[in-house]
């Protein structure tokens, strides 16, 4: 069933959280110069070679200018407002850095395959991951939830996922990683509330 509410801040503080760690980090970084970038970026030898696994948190939490930040926290503000809400806080917060990590290990699958080596930041694969758990909400509404129909979605979804194609700057690998994850945590989660005896928030 689909629940029309009015905007509350208190009913997302994780995703006002996230926003704002992501603008302080960016603010940290544009004074600092490369030297968090090189530290904390997703780096594929750094994590299979050294260990390095915090890469996969830190990472999501760089942008490399204004645009890239700006776009990124306009899809998280937006969509976290209607997920969280809905799924709650602790499990917005596992679906939002699940699918960042998520995003990270198809990054690092395609080095790999590819043999490209490649460094990047960005809160996009863990963004693909709650427009994934978006689909999701949209198909158990019957195809409609807050005035988006799953034709929208699919083609908004192909639409980013081809223009990350044709960028050389975008790691798509990431942002197909992101989704899917996505899909697959929020599913799970789905299932999980549906055979709690007695309770259904979705």
């Amino acid at each position: 069933m689909e629940n029309q509410k009015t905007f509350d801040f208190r009913d997302c503080p994780v995703t006002i959280a996230l926003v704002a760690i992501n603008i302080i980090i960016y603010i940290c970084c544009t004074h600092m110069g490369e030297v968090v970038y090189n530290v904390g970026c997703m780096d594929a030898e750094r994590i299979l070679l050294d260990g390095e696994y915090y890469r996969f948190f830190t990472s999501m939490f760089m942008h490399g200018g204004i645009d890239h930040i700006f776009s990124n926290m306009l899809f998280l503000a937006a969509l976290g407002e209607m997920l969280e809400r809905v799924i709650g806080h602790v499990r917005f917060a596992i679906l939002y850095l699940l699918s960042g990590v998520g995003g990270s290990l198809f990054s690092i699958a395609n080095v790999l395959l590819s043999g490209k080596h490649y460094t990047a930041i960005g809160a996009s694969g863990a963004v693909f991951g709650l427009i994934g758990a978006m689909l999701i909400l949209v198909v158990i509404n019957n195809g409609h939830y807050q005035g988006i129909s799953i034709k929208r979605m699919l083609f908004a979804i192909v639409y980013m996922v081809y223009d990350g194609t044709r960028s050389e700057r975008v790691d798509n690998a990431a942002h197909v990683g992101g989704l899917i994850f996505g899909v697959l945590i929020m599913a799970v989660m789905y299932v999980i509330e549906v055979y709690k005896p007695k309770k259904q928030n979705f």
